[in-house]
This record gives C-alpha cells, sequence and structure tokens, in this order.
C-alpha cells in the first residue's frame, strides 16, 4: 500500500460519497483497504447499516487521486470481491 494512501484514507474512518447526478451524499466506513497487484481497493459499508445483520458492501478503487473509482470491470469485480471473501474467511478462522 503507497504511503500516500496510508495518510489519506485509514480503516474505520467515516467518507462521505455522492454519487454523480445526485447531490445528497451518504456516508461509509472504511472497512478494509487491500491491494491486487499494484491496485489498492477500499471496502465501504453504510454508516447506518453498521448495525445491521446484513449490509450493503461497496468496492471502490483508490488510484492515488482525490477520487475513488467504482469497478466498472467484470473481471476487476470477480478478482476484488474473491480477495475480500477470502480474507474475511481468514478473519472468521481468527475469532474460532
Amino acid at each position: 500500500m503507497s504511503e500516500e494512501m496510508m495518510e489519506e484514507f485509514e480503516v474505520g474512518d467515516v467518507i462521505a460519497l455522492t454519487e454523480e447526478g445526485n447531490d445528497e451524499s451518504r456516508d461509509f466506513r472504511i472497512m478494509y483497504i487491500f491491494d491486487i497487484e499494484d491496485q489498492s481497493y477500499l471496502v465501504l459499508v453504510p454508516v447506518d447499516q453498521e448495525e445491521d445483520e446484513e449490509y450493503e458492501v461497496h468496492f471502490l478503487r483508490y488510484d492515488g487521486t482525490d477520487m475513488l473509482q467504482p469497478i466498472e470491470d467484470d473481471e476487476e469485480w470477480e478478482r476484488v470481491e474473491a480477495t475480500f471473501e477470502t480474507l474475511i474467511a481468514d478473519l472468521e478462522k481468527e475469532d474460532i
């Protein structure tokens, strides 16, 4: 993970995101940050769903700029989702 990213985003931070074409922002908590090859990804959960048993999970690409990018490529999405599922499985094994 790059030094810039560590300074800008940290697990546990709450960030407000606004969708294109929509003026309303929504708060998300950064649950995980991980790298695949040379690309960094953030795993976000809406703050208003944190206490729910089930919640939305959002993946965004971080490329070192001020912008987080949606993942629009199916192959990339599958790699990110598989990495996240492995991360969760590993964490669950540690809790046992």
